[in-house]
């Protein structure tokens, strides 16, 4: 199994999302899967022009010479696509959506006719969000869009993972270390689960609604 995680967080690898990536990803390759983190703060990616080129001249191929290439090569053939991000103003990251814009590249089906063949080849998406604030309930934006993005692109939605109190994941005080610990195994155990059964179980399901602060 392969499984590529795109972290769209500003702060790379010393972020609290890439926190949360990496234990989903260790679950993962506790069962043998091949695993790799890509962060988009250290890559040249531009601005999609909105030409279409991509479509209509060279399909599937952009007329800007950056890193966006490597990155769609890297996740041909995935079996899940983990997405990760900050929260912005109740929304992902720019890093991100300069990310998912370009992926105009990588096609699309805004009115949702592509066939089940196309479909059962599709990825399973996984959203992970964190933010600084006590509650969760300001992640609701980013779930009704991937949820959109999943049915355009023809992908299922694996699994959504958003916890409030984000710092605790990099900056945890001495009274938060074990919740922090405990959460990150949560998140390990569904990595696991997911590769497994390609599904969480009710236990983790009804675990998900819960904050860091709360395991």
């Amino acid at each position: 199994m392969k499984v590529v995680a795109i972290n769209g967080s500003p702060k790379g690898s010393r972020s609290n999302t890439a926190v949360m990536i990496q234990a989903l990803l260790n679950g993962f390759s506790s069962t043998g899967s091949d695993t790799s983190q890509i962060y988009l703060a250290d890559k040249d990616i531009g601005y999609c022009s909105g030409c279409y080129s991509c479509w209509t001249k060279t399909p599937g191929l952009c007329v800007h010479k950056d890193d966006m290439r490597a990155i769609i090569s890297e996740m041909k053939g995935a079996n899940y696509l983990i997405f990760g991000t900050p929260l912005f103003l109740n929304n992902i990251s720019g890093t991100l959506k300069v990310f998912f814009d370009r992926l105009t590249a990588a096609g699309g089906d805004p009115t949702n006719k592509t066939t089940a063949a196309a479909k059962d080849k599709a990825p399973g998406y996984i959203m992970v969000s964190n933010c600084g604030y006590p509650n969760g309930t300001q992640f609701d934006i980013v779930s009704s869009w991937i949820n959109r993005v999943a049915i355009m692109t023809s992908a299922h939605m694996a699994a959504e993972f958003y916890t409030a109190d984000g710092k605790t994941l990099t900056s945890p005080t001495q009274e938060q270390v074990e919740c922090k610990s405990r959460y990150l195994s949560f998140l390990t155990d569904c990595g696991k689960e997911l590769s497994v059964k390609m599904e969480l179980n009710e236990a983790q399901k009804a675990l998900l609604s819960k904050g860091i602060l709360e395991f």
